[in-house]
């Protein structure tokens, strides 16, 4: 596949969950899934905990970045929320995880370059 090609799938693949509970760091990744058409999103701004309340629906996505600070992030969000008897999307972040590796992507705010170009 081509990096044109990967990018295709992503945003589809994102668009097709825009309608999900999302969780993110911060407020840039909140800003490009905005863009991106999701409206459920919940960012990161105090602890792990006081997130979890802010939770509407019994399925969460969790789209943390993918480097090492997300990846644990995301480790501790699954931990938690599964604990607390969520379901966690798991299939969808590893397929953006696969895409962004092969984009050379890290961050969620860097989506902002794949559908502004």
């Amino acid at each position: 596949m081509t990096n044109q090609e990967i990018e295709e799938e992503l945003l589809k693949l994102l668009k097709e969950n825009k309608e999900k509970q999302v969780i993110v760091e911060g407020k840039k990744d909140k800003k490009v899934l905005c863009l991106l058409g999701f409206k459920k999103i919940i960012t990161l701004n105090k602890g792990i905990y006081e997130t979890t309340e802010k939770l509407k629906e019994n399925e969460v996505l969790i789209l943390t970045d993918y480097d090492s600070e997300g990846k644990k992030i995301a480790s501790e969000l699954n931990r938690i929320l599964q604990h607390l008897g969520y379901k966690i999307d798991r299939e969808t972040r590893r397929k953006v995880g696969f895409m962004f590796t092969r984009l050379k992507i890290r961050k969620i705010e860097e989506l902002r370059g794949v559908f502004n170009e």
